[in-house]
């Protein structure tokens, strides 16, 4: 299956979430990446936007620690260098943001363990990391709009972990019942 169609039907079925468990661990790591990189474009948009422009403040990065002027005096004054630095602080975003994701999958699916037990759906901890990949599609998109329209959720991350919790045990329901 195409990694789009996987990505629209993560978007609102559970039933569609529990048939990916199936899918191999690669095809699985290809659509993190790609779920990374989709969410990266917004907030790599409104950090270059907000870079290039001196009179639009940086006001989605202030809850980061980061000083919007200090941002942009340093920015000024690194012309002729300016987009080896963009393309680097974009792949160290890039690359951290994979690894949250990744290392969140993994403990999400090893939180979840209890629960596919609870609801007497005996599964694998692959079949379970692969589910916990594609549950984190949901928040990963929520967290990038509101990201993206300004809108600060105090404790997102926590939030978003939730949120992929209740949308991996959910789709664990969805999984058949061994006879």
């Amino acid at each position: 299956m195409k990694l789009h169609i996987r990505f629209i039907k993560s978007l609102w079925s559970f039933k569609s979430i529990a048939s990916f468990r199936f899918l191999g661990v690669g095809s699985t790591i290809m659509y993190v990446l790609l779920l990374t990189l989709l969410c990266m474009i917004p907030v790599f948009s409104l950090f270059l936007v907000g870079l290039l422009t001196k009179n639009q403040p940086l006001n989605n990065f202030e809850s980061f620690g980061l000083n919007t002027d200090q941002m942009q005096n340093f920015g000024s004054t690194l012309d002729g260098i300016f987009p080896i630095i963009i393309a680097v602080i974009y792949i160290v975003m890039y690359v951290l943001f994979s690894g949250i994701l990744f290392s969140g999958a993994s403990i999400l699916a090893a939180v979840i363990i209890p629960v596919a037990q609870l609801l007497k759906r005996k599964q694998s901890y692959r079949h379970l990391w692969v589910l916990s990949c594609y549950s984190i599609t949901i928040p990963s998109v929520l967290l990038t709009v509101l990201f993206f329209f300004n809108v600060h959720i105090p404790y997102s991350f926590l939030w978003f972990w939730i949120l992929a919790f209740l949308i991996c045990a959910l789709s664990i329901t969805k999984i058949p019942r061994k006879k």
